[in-house]
């Protein structure tokens, strides 16, 4: 039985927002969107196969955290270029240079290859080991059989 100390309720903790409160909210997330708009669009058109992988692929929650990571670290480089110099027109240059998209949307497909692949590499590398387990029993047995010889007794109960 869970001890209700240590792990909350997750389906009661938080309580349902009011019509006032959700406005405020949204007030306040636009505020501060068009406040910082060169970051959110940096962010917006650089984390596109983040969100496109969370809207496709909603119960794959492993492929959105190794996509998303990998899409951020492409994408983190260049959100330092707009924080230095914090201007729309910079961050539409940063976007409009295709070496600059290339590289933030070619994170997120390697962190795709590497989510696909690195299963397969480890079953490879496994199998090979477990190859090589069952030759050297193969040896072990044949040399037994040589001290030893064919028949072994069976112990009857």
């Amino acid at each position: 039985m869970k001890n209700s100390k240590t792990t909350p309720n997750t389906k009661y903790s938080f309580k349902k927002l009011n019509k006032v409160q959700k406005l405020v909210l949204i007030v306040l997330l636009l505020i501060l969107t068009f406040s910082s708009f060169p970051i959110v669009f940096i962010l917006f058109i650089g984390l596109l196969p983040t969100i496109t992988i969370m809207i496709t692929d909603k119960q794959n929650y492993d492929k959105q955290m190794i996509v998303g990571c990998f899409n951020i670290a492409g994408v983190f480089f260049y959100l330092f270029n707009v924080l230095n110099n914090f201007s729309l027109p910079n961050a539409f240059s940063i976007v409009g240079d295709i070496f600059n998209l290339i590289l933030m949307l070619a994170s997120a497909g390697i962190g795709l290859i590497l989510y696909n692949e690195v299963p397969n590499l480890y079953a490879t590398y496994m199998q090979h080991s477990y190859q090589k387990q069952i030759e050297k029993i193969n040896e072990r047995l044949v040399k037994l059989a040589e001290e030893w010889g064919t028949n072994i007794p069976q112990n009857k109960l």
